[in-house]
């Protein structure tokens, strides 16, 4: 009870300070007490499953359209090779009774060398013709597996996209319960349920734009860091076929500021494996951390894997991790930077990147 006394008395502190200095939502504040800040995370969770939740709909429904027009256009290709395998089948019967020999005596009877002409040149328009009929049957034919194959992948898209909407739903379900449940039991509940209104609204009005804006800025950036490497002495040594690329987290620092002025606000840091990037604009704190792999499909690249996204204080769930990742490209391509080379390993360790590279594969 005395800890959900201090908690309200916290919650509504803010809503003091904030509704005096005209705040949309308590950007800054002092660190929510530790049950308050569970309850906001949920409740942040709840509103990027439901947007998960539309994204995988709309994901549902393309696939079952696509899968529709698949089934029309095989449907229609049925009829037509059909018309076209019985004239192949005409075509295969008169070579297989003779139908086609009387040119050849046609040719060999012949009286004049206008006349054999006359006779071959005839003979090669229906050779052609013949050939026509038979090579669009066998590209309609292919083409008519290959439209069934990529049925069979659409519809087995459509079942993970349909399990994955159900896992999700369950999911959201169940975390709702948890939060109503955990809000029943308190005194606060109804303050609570404004902060987290308040919340949601500014997430979805003004945080989730925001960072979408510093990823979309790091996409960019990193897509002229090859060149940054290549004209900076140092960062790349070779042995042999073997080369090495060391980029310091303050190297990092000084390239991402000079490309964009948004990230004279961030600090950039290698250590323990993974990239740890934290912001404060005056308006929004912001904290990404993650890590490379090396993946060889469908080209060798450095790709980023964002392991843990702190928004104001509050982690957001893995779905908006993956959402960003798939939206945003903060990968590295190792062959913008020296032709025929493949990264082999990364670490990244005492405010060090290092990638261990092999010419030609």
């Amino acid at each position: 009870m005395r800890r959900h006394l201090i908690s309200a008395l916290a919650i509504a502190a803010l809503f003091v300070l904030f509704s005096r200095s005209g705040a949309f939502f308590p950007v800054y504040a002092e660190p929510y007490p530790e049950d308050t800040r569970k309850l906001l995370e949920k409740s942040l969770s709840v509103t990027e499953l439901d947007r998960e939740i539309e994204r995988i709909s709309g994901l549902k429904g393309k696939t079952q359209a696509d899968i529709d027009q698949s089934q029309r256009r095989l449907a229609e290709q049925e009829i037509a090779i059909a018309a076209q395998r019985e004239k192949s089948g005409r075509v295969l019967r008169s070579y297989y009774m003779g139908y086609r020999d009387f040119w050849l005596s046609a040719l060999m009877n012949a009286n004049s060398l206008s006349q054999v002409i006359k006779v071959w040149d005839t003979m090669d328009m229906i050779i052609q013709s013949d050939r026509q009929i038979m090579d669009a049957y066998a590209t309609n034919y292919r083409n008519l597996k290959q439209g069934y194959e990529q049925l069979r992948r659409d519809k087995e898209d459509l079942a993970s996209v349909e399990k994955e909407l159900i896992a999700q739903r369950e999911r959201i379900t169940s975390l709702r319960n948890d939060l109503n449940q955990e809000l029943a039991s308190r005194d606060d509940e109804q303050l609570l349920r404004r902060l987290m209104d308040e919340l949601q609204a500014y997430w979805k009005n003004v945080g989730l734009y925001e960072v979408k804006q510093y990823f979309k800025a790091l996409a960019a950036a990193m897509q002229n860091l090859p060149d940054y490497v290549k004209d900076t002495p140092g960062i790349i040594s070779t042995s042999g076929l073997k080369a090495k690329l060391t980029l310091t987290d303050a190297q990092l620092n000084d390239f991402l500021r000079k490309e964009d002025s948004r990230f004279d606000d961030f600090a950039f840091t290698f250590d323990d494996g993974l990239l740890t990037m934290v912001g404060d604009n005056g308006h929004l704190q912001v904290k990404i951390q993650g890590r490379y792999t090396i993946e060889d499909e469908p080209e060798n690249a450095i790709r980023f894997h964002v392991d843990t996204l702190i928004f104001n204080g509050l982690a957001l769930p893995d779905t908006t991790r993956a959402d960003l990742e798939r939206e945003f490209d903060l990968g590295f391509y190792p062959q913008k930077l020296i032709k025929y080379v493949k990264a082999r390993s990364v670490d990244m360790e005492n405010g060090q990147l290092t990638v261990e590279l092999a010419i030609g594969g």
